[in-house]
């Protein structure tokens, strides 16, 4: 049965994306966890309050508001994970409190991680929705499990106001005992505990007097190590994880051996305040609880001479990329909804490695495409090989992504136009799809150039819609033919009654502004059904069929150079 429509003809405004993201506590972000930055939805204040900046800007800023012992940060929430990215993302959820000036909130806390080119993720896009707030008792730690963690971060806001104006480093390790699970499978709870009670007296055999350990977390140790110049860090956690290998430990079921994982921080270099500092310290533990060697793995800052280098050689290879023809295409199906026949596919950059066999991870390359102002070339080269595509197979209908720097460039609709205007036919089967923040910056100007796209017989889709951005008045103002909701929505629906309605909301949004609209991120049965319910058009996701390279019978795209 159709859904009733929750609009009439004489009141538009009273639907607002944004306004209904917001009295539902959800915010969208996306986190590049290599540089740590953090953007945010445009309703995070309305979500969020006013918290600082320090903590909206970076991921290491915003888990200094997570309350202690209360879950796992979303750094380990990521790398503890698991699965491998096939391009698409793999998903990552956890739930803890976090403080919001005064405010102690619980959080659910959930979206996808993306692989750089080493296989570890290197960006994710979730969304984060304030649940309840913290009744009193709910934080307190339960009598013999849980360390004293606020004291630690006080304990360490001590030793830096005391030792950072000497110019004297601090240093944060956090010591963890390694397969913990196994080891409680392996001798059970009372032997365990028996073994982190030695692994805790190893650690104190070994602690300089003026340094500082505490247990805390059940299975986490932190020595404060004051003075300790930064090249002496790692064989200062050398030392405390060889104190704990060096012989095994009898408890009584049986003898286990034990090593520790280390993550270490290092103030002034990284924070100088103590909640970063600690968190900091927790997510390289993190990185060394998912690596494969037994170094302390160390927090460190990225020095912009580094990020130079790797900028200017990332050109090179970009632009080498083009000229050798290692610019290809995944195809990924967007399938009818009720029938799952397959209405067109979405075209998805990829870039070869070359004699490696490898592909570029799709989740570094774009920003920094973007970043470096070499978008624009990858952007014509994709639509040139699509369109080549299109004129091989008369019964394939593409969509492709046109970045906002793109658009912008007024040789990108030149282009745009000189390969649609060459085949018949080949316009009405190309979706062009653009995010919704393209549409906020120059408005009047998109509205235009999305016209002259339609004009040529192409469709217009909005990407990863519903995060606030765009009004009803808003999307009135453009020629849009299919809306794309944000996956980070529709991965919850089984989870949230929130996202249940928020969902439907969208669709009816669509439905009264007669467009048709693709849920993304489609990836069981259950999700499938109730979009299709609801009226979603079409979906797309892992359930509906992966990305596959689709390669032109020949080479009749135009070579791609620098100039």
């Amino acid at each position: 049965m159709p859904v009733p429509s929750i609009f009439n003809a004489r009141d538009d405004g009273r639907v607002d994306p944004r306004n209904l993201l917001s009295s539902i506590g959800e915010v969208v972000y996306t986190w590049d966890i290599h540089s740590d930055a953090l953007i945010w939805g445009p309703n995070a204040a309305d979500v969020l309050g006013a918290i600082p900046d320090a903590a909206m800007a970076r991921g290491l800023g915003f888990a200094g508001l997570v309350e202690p012992g209360s879950g796992r940060s979303r750094y380990d929430a990521v790398f503890s994970s698991g699965g491998h990215d096939q391009g698409e993302g793999v998903i990552y959820r956890t739930r803890y409190a976090a403080n919001f000036i005064g405010r102690q909130m619980w959080v659910e806390d959930a979206g996808r991680w993306f692989a750089g080119t080493d296989g570890r993720p290197a960006s994710a896009r979730g969304m984060l929705r304030l649940e309840r707030q913290v009744r009193p008792d709910e934080l307190m730690a339960p009598s013999g499990e849980l360390g004293d963690r606020p004291a630690l971060v006080e304990r360490l806001a001590m030793a830096l106001s005391e030792h950072l104006p000497a110019e004297r480093n601090v240093v944060v390790l956090v010591a963890a005992i390694d397969e913990l699970a196994r080891l409680n499978d392996d001798f059970g709870h009372e032997a365990t505990d028996e073994i982190i009670g030695m692994v805790q007296e190893r650690l104190r055999s070994v602690t300089r007097r003026r340094d500082h350990l505490v247990r805390y977390s059940g299975n986490r140790f932190a020595i404060l190590l004051t003075g300790c110049p930064q090249n002496q860090v790692a064989a200062a956690a050398k030392r405390f994880s060889k104190a704990v290998a060096q012989a095994a430990i009898e408890t009584a079921r049986g003898i286990a051996l034990v090593r520790l994982r280390v993550g270490a921080a290092i103030a002034p270099d990284l924070s100088n305040h103590a909640g970063t500092l600690l968190s900091a310290a927790e997510n390289a533990l993190a990185g060394a609880k998912a690596g494969a060697a037994d170094a302390a793995v160390i927090a460190r800052r990225h020095e912009s001479r580094e990020r130079s280098d790797t900028e200017t050689s990332f050109d090179v290879g970009a632009l080498a990329a083009l000229n050798e023809r290692r610019v290809e295409l995944a195809l990924q199906p967007i399938v009818r909804a009720k029938s799952r026949e397959v209405a067109f596919h979405e075209a998805l950059l990829r870039v070869s490695l070359g004699d490696k066999g490898a592909f570029f991870a799709t989740a570094e390359l774009i920003p920094m495409l973007e970043r470096r102002g070499l978008v624009r070339l990858f952007d014509h080269r994709v639509l040139e090989l699509a369109v080549d595509l299109l004129s091989q197979e008369p019964e394939l209908t593409l969509s492709v992504n046109v970045s906002p720097r793109s658009l912008s460039d007024p040789e990108w609709l030149d282009a745009f136009l000189a390969c649609t205007g060459g085949g018949r036919g080949i316009a009405e089967r190309l979706v062009v799809e653009i995010t919704e923040t393209a549409t906020i910056e120059n408005p009047g100007r998109i509205a235009r150039l999305l016209g002259q796209i339609k004009d040529r017989g192409a469709r217009v889709a909005i990407d990863d819609f519903g995060a606030g951005h765009t009004s009803l008045r808003h999307l009135r103002a453009f020629p849009i033919d299919i809306l794309k909701i944000d996956g980070t929505f529709t991965q919850n629906l089984r989870r949230s009654t929130d996202d249940r309605f928020y969902v439907r909301t969208l669709i009816d949004l669509a439905r009264h502004l007669g467009v048709e609209t693709v849920a993304e991120w489609v990836d069981d049965e259950l999700q499938a059904s109730m979009l299709a319910d609801w009226g979603v058009t079409y979906l797309q996701g892992h359930l509906l069929g992966k990305a596959e390279l689709r390669r032109p019978v020949t080479g009749a795209a135009a070579r791609v150079t620098a100039s």
